[in-house]
Order: C-alpha cells, then sequence, then structure tokens
C-alpha cells in the first residue's frame, strides 16, 4: 500500500506502519487516524494472523480476528518487549526482557523483568490478556467477530484488571495485552477507561498499568 495513498472522502486518513519485531517475527499495521469524533481504527497483521478493530462517531466497535491464538509464553514475552521499548523510547534505560522463573509467578505476581541500565531496581511487568473471551474462541475455530459499545469495551478493560487483583501490585507493572485483540488498543477506549475507572485504577498499587497494542499504540491507564 502506498503510505501516501489519499483515503476516500468518507473514511479518515489511513497511516501506513511496518515494524521489525526481531521477537516474534515482522509486522505491519495499518492504522486509521481521524480527528474527535470520526471513525479510527487499527489493522494489524502477524505470521499469518490478522486482527482489525474500528470504532464508528457513535462509539461502536466492529472487530475481527483471524488465525490461531498464540502462545502463552510468546505472548507474554511479546507484551513485556513492546512495554519495554515504548518506555525506552520515552527516554528510560531498560535492558532485555526475560521471562521469570515459575517460582516468581507464584510468590511474586510477576511474569517479567528487565534491569536497568542506570543501576535502579528492576523493572516487574505482570502481564495478562483483556479479551479473553475472543481467545476462547479463537482456538475453538480460528475466527472471531464482534460488536460492542465503547462503553462494553472499556468495562472489558476494568475486567481483565479485576482478574489480577489478588496478585501481588506493589512494585508491578500492569502490561494489559492487546498486541493481536486490538479493540482495546484503540484510544478512545482508554480515553474512555480514564473517564469512567481512571481513578480507581490509579488507587489499585500498581506502579503503572498500561495498555500494551501494536507498534504506537501503547497507552498508560494509571498512575
Amino acid at each position: 500500500m502506498d503510505p501516501s495513498a489519499v483515503a476516500p472522502h468518507d473514511q479518515p486518513p489511513v497511516h501506513y506502519v511496518s515494524d521489525g519485531d526481531h521477537a516474534v517475527g515482522s509486522e505491519e499495521v495499518t492504522v486509521g487516524k481521524a480527528g474527535p469524533g470520526e471513525a479510527q481504527g487499527i489493522r494489524h497483521i502477524r505470521n499469518g494472523r490478522s486482527a482489525g478493530a474500528d470504532i464508528d462517531a457513535a462509539g461502536t466497535i466492529t472487530s475481527e480476528i483471524e488465525g490461531p491464538p498464540t502462545p502463552k509464553a510468546e505472548r507474554e514475552l511479546r507484551t513485556a518487549q513492546r512495554l519495554v521499548e515504548h518506555l525506552n523510547s520515552q527516554c528510560g534505560q531498560w535492558g532485555s526482557v526475560e521471562l521469570t522463573s515459575s517460582d516468581a509467578r507464584i510468590e511474586g505476581g510477576i511474569d517479567a523483568t528487565a534491569l536497568d541500565e542506570r543501576g535502579g531496581p528492576p523493572l516487574k511487568i505482570q502481564t495478562t490478556v483483556v479479551e479473553r473471551d475472543a481467545w476462547q474462541i479463537l482456538s475453538r475455530v480460528g475466527t472471531h467477530a464482534s460488536e460492542q459499545q465503547l462503553e462494553a469495551a472499556a468495562e472489558t478493560v476494568r475486567q481483565a484488571i479485576l482478574d489480577k487483583q489478588h496478585h501481588p501490585k506493589h512494585g508491578i507493572v500492569l502490561a494489559l495485552d492487546a498486541t493481536d485483540a486490538v479493540t482495546t488498543a484503540l484510544p478512545r477506549v482508554a480515553e474512555e477507561f480514564g473517564n469512567r475507572h481512571g481513578a480507581w485504577a490509579a488507587g489499585l498499587g500498581y506502579d503503572a498499568i498500561w495498555i500494551v497494542g501494536p507498534p504506537s499504540f501503547v497507552t498508560p491507564l494509571a498512575p
């Protein structure tokens, strides 16, 4: 696709992004960029798996995913790596991500770590998927499509956080995985979540909570 191509007048302009991901293979993302009240969307393709989500001016989100679910360890590593890459792009100095041992997961609720190259404490990351229903359906039939309202997507994010309520929080960053099922990576979902649940999320005790989507769609939810 030509990055300079002009979209039809009734569609938002499209920005084409290609990003080489050394851990999990190459990926391509097509992003519908729009102003307030206009449609916006994400298209994400990687290793035979495709996902897309669009939201219209009324707040209706349509989404689709095709391809097998990502294995758990690969998903956790990719989510943590993408978060660290984003933090480093914002002047962080974190080293390579490593998945933790089973003991660290059980006792500390930590899925991955990255060393602080400035000598400070390591970054401790807990990951979880957001759209669990989608992954369950994908594992059975290989495709999933849905339609929901913006407030329902924000509630899905809240439920994903609640699912971790009994895990340790102090000193931990919670990374919500929206790298393949990309609905909750839409910017308006994070905005809606902040309006409805931002104060609640900030008071949970995590060092931070992030929605981690495709490249350019890593968004803080708290603090």
